[in-house]
């Protein structure tokens, strides 16, 4: 295998389609949980096949049907050997020590990124529910620290032969920090971003935006935001990822109401299982440096169940419908500037036949008139 370079974004490209799992069903038992690993297997392997940029996956623990994606960096090194093209994205890692160390998590990156020659896609974050932080006996106000810290030391222990740290926060030894990745000088690397803060601080750092919770509503101002600090950007990396990825819920089907009828149903359940998962913090204290996105969430949560599907569709809250109306929503958010849309799809009980017609029909009917970006 060559060394490979990590890709880099041009001025003048598509808004670029991919697709996002945190692997949910209501079939939480052994079979169903197999079940929806393997029609993940046979959507992303279509996808590969179809063009589709990549499979970006969730890290998410004890959340019960919400999410079976527990340990995806193992899912990964089999999509690997099952797929040719199609990139494979973390979204994200969660990067609290006592969660991941940075030093398992730079091995485990670098490894998959060989045995994949050079597709990997590094996104870490913070965690965001109580549930899991309190498991692993996570302090919520270090998340951020912590996280920052972690992004600050993995390209070092991807491009430095010994590498050693020491801080307020963790001490590392002077080790050797094997193997390697294949990219050079090391994979792209991108972090969630729930709220405005992060943005800024992705930007700042020279890191891409994996954007969860921002509607088309706010994708032109905080891609404008987004843009313009990054031209200052201090990259914690080797290179500035200029790069903004939204997350969308997304059918498409012959019609708009077909698409709707698929669809419709699990994204009000995806809403409310998110409700639970945000109670602790929702209907009580929440930490200060998530009180913002909790804020907005609870406004966002009360429109949501007061709002019917054809109105978040035709407000471009969502890429259900029709390949006309797909098209439409996805070319507003490359005029607002987004690079790329994770498009969710897998979840709860929509059909893996529909999913399977609707990534035909995106790239078939739909990706052959996305515009370009507007990277002004």
């Amino acid at each position: 295998m060559s060394a490979k370079s990590a890709p880099q974004t041009k001025d003048k490209e598509k808004v670029e389609l991919s697709l996002v799992y945190e692997l949910e069903t209501n079939d939480n038992s052994p079979e169903g949980v197999k079940r929806v690993y393997a029609e993940a297997l046979e959507q992303i392997k279509l996808a590969d096949e179809l063009g589709f940029r990549a499979a970006w996956f969730t890290e998410h623990h004890f959340l019960d049907r919400f999410s079976f994606s527990s340990a995806p960096e193992v899912f990964f090194g089999y999509l690997a050997a099952q797929t040719k093209q199609i990139r494979l994205g973390h979204s994200i890692v969660l990067l609290p020590f006592q969660i991941n160390h940075p030093i398992r998590v730079a091995e485990r990156v670098a490894v998959l990124d060989i045995i994949s020659n050079g597709r990997v896609e590094f996104g870490g974050g913070r965690a965001i529910s109580e549930g899991e932080l309190s498991a692993f006996n996570v302090d919520p106000d270090v998340t951020r620290p912590q996280w920052l810290e972690s992004l600050k030391m993995l390209p070092k222990m991807w491009t430095e032969e010994v590498f050693s740290w020491e801080s307020e926060l963790i001490t590392i030894p002077e080790r050797q920090i094997l193997p390697k990745p294949v990219q050079k000088p090391h994979p792209p690397m991108s972090v969630a971003c729930t709220q405005p803060s992060s943005i800024e601080i992705a930007a700042d750092n020279g890191l891409g935006v994996l954007g969860f919770g921002i509607g088309q509503g706010q994708s032109d101002e905080y891609v404008r935001t987004y843009r313009e600090r990054i031209k200052n950007a201090k990259p914690v990396g080797s290179f500035v990822n200029n790069r903004f990825a939204i997350f969308m819920s997304a059918m498409c089907a012959e019609t708009d109401a077909e698409a709707i009828a698929l669809r419709g149903p699990d994204f009000s359940t995806y809403n409310e299982a998110v409700r639970q998962l945000f109670t602790p913090w929702v209907d009580g204290k929440s930490p200060a440096s998530y009180q913002w996105f909790m804020d907005y969430w609870k406004e966002n949560y009360k429109m949501v169940r007061e709002t019917k599907m054809e109105d978040i569709v035709a407000a471009g809250g969502a890429v259900i419908g029709s390949p006309e109306t797909c098209l439409n929503v996805l070319n507003y958010l490359a005029d607002a500037g987004v690079d790329e849309v994770l498009l969710f799809m897998q979840s709860y009980t929509t059909p893996h036949d529909a999913i399977m017609r609707s990534l035909r029909l995106l790239a078939e009917e739909v990706m052959p008139k996305l515009k370009e970006t507007n990277r002004n």
